[in-house]
């Protein structure tokens, strides 16, 4: 072998040396290198497997070999392991099955998991068969514990590898030895559960634990169909019995161990369910597996209420009673239409349908099952009312952001939906009638906790009973007076409530007077003075007030009269908040509400925001939190775009940041350049139409190229602050930067996405449709390459002929303004320009709007009176075709003198600066609308040319520059239609 174990032994102990040095360094380089040199896999193995070395070198030893394996084993990887060297490792891989030292088993195992997901079953298709005679020696021969313990240590590594395989043999091949090893490990696990629970021996208890968890992960994964298999059924049969024992005789053991095994059966359940709910409800024990989690949602619930973060095995038992019975119920409602994979024939699903509706899920379990959810697990614990008063803004912002399927209470909520969803007709009378007998009492903290609850189902249940109640009416008559009352401290615990049924039920069902009700409501629930209005209550609010305001049917006409409070009362707010996230909270309020308020907040109010962005910059800043500074970026953003012809007041503060974030080598470039950009866009977007760019903004152009460098799923967001520079800076693009950003987007072109495309379609448009003093900006389209990329873009045969003709829209205005200079540009990019133009008139019916028609027929007019005078490029024998669409367009249009007429409205290039006149009428255009109209009526030959003229002006100059008879010859080629009109429009 080429590398000594000796030598690697020397290394190895210098790169585990204490202290950092030079020697250290090259001892790393020198593993480096090894790892592609024979026998170094072999050699660390060597020093891992040897007990009479130190534990650390032992272990950097493992550490090392694992990661090799990863990398190198595969025979296709670059310097793999030969295939004599795997040989001989996997001869030892299990030769350290007495080891002592339980981390060092644990990286032995992954090491050995990684080779047989790579050698499973091709180079090793005895692995399980030689495994379970392994387990079987050691437990029922040799009663050898320590290497039972690291033999099932390493058998749950590999069935978690190979189960996690999901194209290939693996896991297909482990399915056909599941039955190999199934039965010897339940062996083991009767034999070790017996002894255990008899001694109580933590040592035989842990090994009986992994036979569990091998067993938990091996039935689910290993067998299609586990209710077919009688080993799997008794097993699950004896796990439900053990669960009990555990659970009834908790106290006796109270073990960390002891959850885990509880535990452990849960999440049996639970996979099996996932994989396969038919097989799983068609196990005889089913039935007792799901009775048995509803007993201990039932007996348990107290403890649940009770328990704490120090204290929940109840709690995530709970939590799994919940996941199974969601998922059954589920299983009921879609008719075992769960998942895709299921093969279960139909009389399976039928039976196992049938089963749950009769045996579990009748009328009186549904409605067992909501009082239990609404008197327990719904109710806030005492847990989270001494959060609360200790910990407002903590609690409040992991209430908004919990996730139902890792605690009981969203897990309880999210059950309940399903219930009233899905039983719908049985539940709904059951739980109108609990909401109208259930909010009287009001006299102690527990009937408001109880009356909390049944407001929560009310909550719950709005897409189910949205159409059996009058909710304005409820608010007005119930939720209003309840969130006004101020005669109990705990009041507060319903205001809250009050806000979250208004957060769920206005987008369901809420008339314009109720939510005008609701906004004065919110108000009071803000104002800081009133004590019952705490932080929670008023973060509570906040949210509440962004659903609303996010809400497709809000009307911020009715919402104009509160505007400036609420502004007040947010900004007052964020400065009481301390948490992050809370400030968070508000700011994106704000920022949504200047969005769907605009342009009804006055100048004076979005100052006012304005004003607080530089201090809480410097403190996100300070406190390096960049998602605080991305929310003040989007809400500047917003400012820029209210305040509008007035964004100049944002530059002091946007300018600046714009740098700091969009400058790849800042520190803020790789967490804000995203909202960077998008902020940058609104500035040249909605910069005054009557100021003039200032230095700064010139000196961000140069941030341009980086950025077009750099861009990937935002590369629209960059090309559009290209081309508002086009409309605010035209010039810049004939500088050394604007050639640079050409040649980027040349290089883009070719497989350029749709929405990038359109954008760049129409920057292009906007620059050629500038008059320029010299050809600089034609220089440097050409010595970029992007000329040439666009016109090889049209003669491509493979890409679309709709796109081919967007960019010949943007040829034509070159065309147009100078055949000659168009056909030199062919000619230097060494482009055919007589099948460049054949292929233009092919494309030419392809355009829908008479918009893009003229553009097209206005460049192709000026080519033919170039080329035809010369006989140049096979346009002679075309021109006919051409009059012919001409012809067929002015019959089209009905023009005005000055060339514009209805027809040319809409469909324009730039066909977003329409959106927000579309969207709101009330909504002034912005500087770049402003400044793209007035190009348009300045340059654009659309509305400036008359079209029937500048044919009629084009035949003229022909026929002069023809003698009569090559020009009779030219018009023989017409047919009848385009003579007649020939003759009309010469007349």
């Amino acid at each position: 072998m080429a590398v000594e174990t000796d030598e690697l032994l020397k290394v190895l102990y210098i790169v585990d040396g204490a202290e950092r040095s030079s020697l250290q360094h090259e001892a790393e380089a020198q593993l480096k290198k090894w790892e592609s040199e024979p026998g170094y896999h072999y050699a660390l193995q060597n020093i891992y497997l040897n007990t009479e070395l130190p534990m650390h070198v032992r272990w950097l030893a493992v550490i090392c070999f694992k990661n090799g394996v990863e990398k190198h084993w595969r025979p296709s990887r670059l310097n793999a392991i030969g295939k004599e060297e795997k040989t001989k490792i996997k001869e030892r891989l299990f030769n350290l099955i007495s080891e002592n030292n339980s981390q060092l088993t644990i990286q032995n195992a992954h090491s050995i998991a990684r080779i047989v997901r790579f050698d499973f079953p091709s180079e090793w298709p005895t692995l399980f068969d030689d495994l379970s005679k392994t387990l079987e020696d050691y437990v029922f021969v040799q009663g050898n514990l320590v290497a039972t313990n690291n033999l099932l240590v390493v058998l749950n590594q590999i069935i978690k590898a190979v189960s996690m395989v999901r194209i290939g043999r693996s896991r297909h091949a482990m399915q056909s030895k599941a039955p190999i090893i199934v039965p010897i490990l339940i062996k083991s696990y009767c034999k070790f559960f017996q002894m255990w629970t008899s001694s109580l021996d933590l040592t035989i208890m842990e090994v009986c634990y992994l036979c569990l968890k091998n067993l938990r992960r091996i039935i689910p994964e290993g067998f299609e169909q586990p209710h077919t298999n009688q080993d799997i059924t008794d097993f699950l049969k004896l796990s439900v019995s053990h669960l009990q024992g555990l659970v009834t005789e908790h106290e006796k053991y109270s073990s960390d161990l002891l959850e885990r095994y509880v535990k452990s059966y849960s999440k049996l359940y639970v996979n099996l369910i996932n994989s396969n709910p038919t097989s799983f409800v068609l196990i005889p024990c089913s039935s007792e597996i799901i009775t048995t989690f509803l007993s201990l949602l039932k007996n348990r619930a107290e403890d649940v209420y009770k328990s704490s973060e120090d204290n929940d095995f109840w709690e995530t038992l709970a939590l799994k009673g919940f996941l199974i019975l969601k998922k059954m119920v589920a299983y009921v409602y879609k008719q075992g239409a769960v998942t895709l994979k299921q093969r279960n024939d139909k009389e399976d699903v039928g039976n196992a349908i049938n089963k749950l509706k009769t045996q579990l899920f009748t009328p009186e379990v549904i409605f067992s099952l909501c009082d239990l959810i609404i008197n327990w697990y719904l109710k806030l614990k005492p847990s989270d009312l001494e959060s609360w008063l200790l910990e407002p803004e903590e609690w409040v912002n992991e209430e908004l952001s919990s996730s139902w399927e890792y605690q009981v209470r969203p897990c309880a909520e999210n059950f309940y939906q399903d219930l009233i969803k899905y039983f719908k007709d049985e539940l709904c009378d059951f739980i109108l009638n609990k909401i109208s007998n259930g909010l009287t009492q009001n006299e102690s903290v527990s009937d408001i906790l109880t009356k909390d609850s049944i407001l929560c189902t009310f909550q719950l249940s709005a897409d189910s009973i949205a159409n059996r109640v009058n909710f304005d009416q409820l608010l007005t008559q119930v939720f209003i007076p309840e969130g006004l009352k101020n005669d109990l401290v705990e009041n507060k615990i319903i205001k809250r409530r009050v806000c979250l049924i208004i957060s769920t039920w206005v987008p369901v069902n809420c008339s314009r007077e109720s939510r005008v009700n609701i906004y004065k409501l919110l108000i009071n629930f803000l104002q800081p003075v009133n004590k019952f209005n705490d932080k929670v209550v008023r973060l509570t609010s906040i949210q509440t007030l962004r659903t609303i305001i996010n809400d497709w049917d809000f009307n911020k006409q009715d919402f104009q009269p509160f505007l400036k409070e609420y502004v007040s009362l947010s900004l007052n707010m964020l400065e009481d908040m301390s948490f992050t996230e809370s400030k968070l909270y508000i700011l994106d309020t704000l920022s949504v509400l200047i969005e769907r308020c605009n342009p009804l907040i006055d100048e004076t109010t979005l100052m006012a925001i304005l004003q607080i962005v530089p201090s809480y910059w410097e403190i996100s800043k300070k406190q390096e939190e960049a998602i605080l500074q991305s929310s003040l970026l989007r809400v500047l953003k917003q400012l820029v775009i209210a305040l509008n012809q007035n964004s100049s007041h944002t530059h002091f503060i946007t300018l600046p940041l714009i740098k700091a974030c969009c400058t790849q080598s800042s520190e803020h470039y790789s967490l804000l350049s995203e909202d960077g950009f998008d902020l940058w866009l609104a500035v040249v977007q909605y910069y005054p139409i009557d100021m003039t760019p200032n230095e700064s903004l010139v000196e961000l152009f140069s941030l341009l190229h980086p950025a077009l460098m750099d861009a990937t799923e935002i590369l629209p967001t960059i090309l559009s602050i290209a081309r508002s520079y086009t409309l605010l800076i035209p010039k810049l693009f004939e500088t050394d930067a604007g050639l640079e950003a050409f040649r980027v987007l040349s290089g883009y072109l070719p497989k350029m996405r749709d929405d990038a495309f359109d954008i760049f379609i129409t920057m292009a448009d906007i620059l050629l449709l500038q008059e320029s003093e010299d050809d600089q900006l034609i220089n440097n389209l050409i010595n970029s390459g992007l000329l040439n990329a666009m016109a090889s873009y049209v003669l491509d045969e493979n890409h679309s002929v709709v796109l081919a003709n967007k960019i010949l829209l943007v040829l034509s205005r070159l065309a147009t303004s100078s055949a000659e200079a168009f056909l030199n540009v062919l000619q230097h990019l060494q482009i055919d320009s007589a099948k460049f133009i054949d292929v233009w008139m092919n494309y030419y019916k392809n355009n829908g709007n008479p918009r893009n028609k003229k553009v097209n027929l206005l460049a192709l007019i000026s080519l033919a009176v170039y080329c035809v005078s010369k006989n140049l490029h096979g346009v002679p024998q075309r021109f006919g075709e051409l009059e012919r669409n001409c012809f067929l367009f002015l019959e089209e249009v009905n023009e005005d003198e000055s060339g514009n007429c209805q027809a040319y409205a809409g469909d324009y290039i730039y066909s977003d600066v329409d959106n927000y006149a579309y969207l709101d009428p009330d909504i002034a255009p912005h500087g770049e609308k402003l400044r793209y109209s007035k190009l348009l009526e300045e340059k654009d030959p659309i509305l400036k040319v008359k079209m029937q003229q500048y044919l009629r002006d084009a035949l003229i100059k022909l026929r002069g520059e023809l003698n009569e008879s090559d020009f009779a010859t030219l018009m023989s080629l017409n047919d009848q239609y385009t003579s007649e009109k020939l003759q009309q429009l010469l007349a």
